[in-house]
């Protein structure tokens, strides 16, 4: 007999809080704030790959923990709320005076330049965003749903990737740098244009239809544009070294698993003891820190 399809549902979504409720050990009790919980876990989701081995470890917690205390305890770390303007669509605007990261519906990380501002929608089967200003895309993998970024003069469709974006307002250009996993770039007329791989740039005129292709080390340029520091398949050790080496400190560590890896990004704008909680719920270590001089 087939399942029923609403306590499939139920349990996709405890499936989903399962994933990111990773070491909160506190509860409030106040239901009125499930909402924006599952919202901040989706961007915790998106901003830390912890090891599958961690499931029944968050099983064993699930009981005891309620969804409104990721609340309390992430709402320090997470950098940016969307303004909804109608039920199906999103919209974020960075007019912080630096950059800003926010949080996608599907978990998709992404970080806006200074002035930038971004939409996000559904629409047949896609993901679709439209971005003005410059932007850095840490796409959550969904085979089923495209997700297609589009800019004045270009579109770019990927499934699961990171790359960043810079769209001038005004200007014919567009450059893309792809960081890892594979963009195809498509002309607003839906013609394709290029498949880039990783650390390649493409710069497209969308007045003259000519594209321009260059080998890059992705990395440094993305990380330099948008003072971001990305780490993948990292020991804590390379982390800590790391967030050290970015503040100037000394972090003191403990309770955590030598042998494995992770995959973390954060912003050098980020506070030092926000960075270090995400690497504890991430971890499940302990971290403090000193100054360097000390």
């Amino acid at each position: 007999m087939r399942e029923n399809p609403h306590l499939e549902d139920e349990k996709a979504r405890l499936d989903a809080y399962e994933q990111a409720l990773k070491s909160l050990r506190d509860t409030v009790s106040d239901p009125g704030l499930e909402q924006d919980a599952a919202r901040m876990m989706e961007w915790l989701d998106a901003r830390i790959d912890t090891d599958l081995s961690k499931h029944a470890r968050i099983k064993r917690w699930l009981t005891t923990i309620s969804v409104a205390a990721a609340v309390v305890l992430v709402a320090g770390l997470w950098m940016g709320r969307p303004r909804y303007k109608a039920p199906d669509v999103s919209a974020y605007e960075n007019n912080s005076g630096t950059v800003k990261q926010f949080s996608l519906p599907d978990g998709t990380s992404v970080v806006l330049s200074e002035g930038a501002s971004l939409t996000y929608r559904l629409a047949s089967g896609r993901r679709l965003a439209t971005l003005e200003g410059s932007g850095y895309f840490d796409v959550a993998r969904d085979t089923l749903s495209p997700f297609i970024v589009s800019t004045a003069g270009l579109d770019i469709k990927v499934l699961g990737t990171a790359f960043s974006v810079h769209s001038p307002e005004g200007s014919s250009l567009t450059d893309v740098i792809l960081e890892r996993g594979s963009v195809r770039l498509l002309s607003k007329g839906g013609t394709p244009l290029l498949r880039l791989v990783p650390n390649q740039k493409a710069v497209y005129n969308a007045v003259s239809g000519d594209i321009a292709v260059e080998q890059v080390y992705a990395r440094p340029l993305i990380q330099q544009q948008f003072s971001l520091v990305s780490l993948d398949n990292a020991s804590v050790e390379e982390i800590i070294a790391a967030i050290e080496s970015v503040y100037g400190i000394k972090v003191s560590a403990s309770g955590y698993d030598p042998s494995k890896h992770y995959r973390i990004n954060f912003l050098r704008t980020e506070s030092v003891g926000d960075v270090l909680n995400v690497l504890e719920l991430m971890t499940g270590g302990h971290y403090s820190s000193t100054n360097a001089s000390i």
